[in-house]
């Protein structure tokens, strides 16, 4: 079977993961150790970011244990939806490590009696959250915003409409025709109380199936699927980089 990645890639993709460990400690090293003048700041940071950081950690750990990179063969479906668990709550953290910097920056600067709640984030349109980071940071936010776009959007789908799920497989062009009719036949088995055949058809279906390790939501809805070892992976790094330089600005209000 074809891979869904080149060997260096994911020669690539093991490499980075192999710095996931360490880079969460760091994270959770930092945070626990700055001194925030703000309670409530310090609250959202450690008990908010921290926590949500050891999940990301953990989630890759686990979808790479479940569905390792380089799989081609079409996992059970158990192993899909436990698969499907850690990547809805790697997105769903994701967003939420977000939101936590955004009400750090918030708390610690003063802000919170001046800027409504729902007004609170790191997007282009939370301008007075904006307002308080250096120019440097705001350039590198505005670099991001593809990348806040794709993080909304699968939190949105996952929280409020489809949920964010792994496809079985794929089917090569050429064996669309006979897909289908094996899909036809297994409808009539169905029909026509024959479970037995129904199944044996279903197994031979699958043998059709090529595995791509992505995910997705609405077939109508989304942008596109992603594969997500690696975007797990440049998830957190984002995350990671979010982090060191929230604190630097947070330093420079201190000093």
């Amino acid at each position: 079977m074809k891979r869904f990645l080149k060997r260096q890639q994911i020669a690539d993709i093991r490499a980075k993961f192999a710095t996931i460990e360490d880079r969460t400690n760091q994270i959770i090293l930092s945070v626990t150790g700055h001194r925030f003048q703000n309670e409530l700041a310090r609250e959202y940071a450690q008990h908010g970011f921290a926590r949500r950081v050891g999940t990301l950690r953990r989630c890759i750990q686990n979808i790479f244990r479940i569905i390792p990179p380089g799989t081609v063969k079409v996992p059970s479906r158990d192993r899909l939806y436990d698969g499907q668990i850690q990547v809805q709550s790697f997105i769903a953290n994701v967003f939420g490590s977000i939101d936590n910097l955004a009400w750090v920056l918030v708390y610690e600067r003063g802000l919170d009696s001046k800027i409504p709640r729902r007004h609170v984030g790191l997007r282009k349109e939370n301008v007075k959250v904006r307002a308080a980071l250096s120019k440097e940071f705001q350039t590198r936010l505005d670099e991001m915003e593809g990348w806040f776009g794709y993080v909304t959007e699968y939190r949105d789908a996952l929280a409020h409409r489809i949920p964010l799920y792994i496809p079985p497989g794929a089917v090569l062009t050429r064996n669309a025709d006979n897909y289908n009719d094996l899909m036809t036949r297994m409808n009539s088995a169905l029909n026509n109380l024959r479970p037995h055949e129904y199944e044996r058809l279903s197994a031979e279906q699958s043998k059709l199936l090529v595995f791509q390790p992505v995910i997705t939501h609405s077939i109508r809805e989304t942008t596109g699927y992603f594969p997500f070892h690696i975007q797990m992976i440049a998830d957190f790094l984002t995350i990671e980089e979010l982090w060191q330089k929230m604190r630097a600005e947070l330093k420079k209000s201190q000093s």
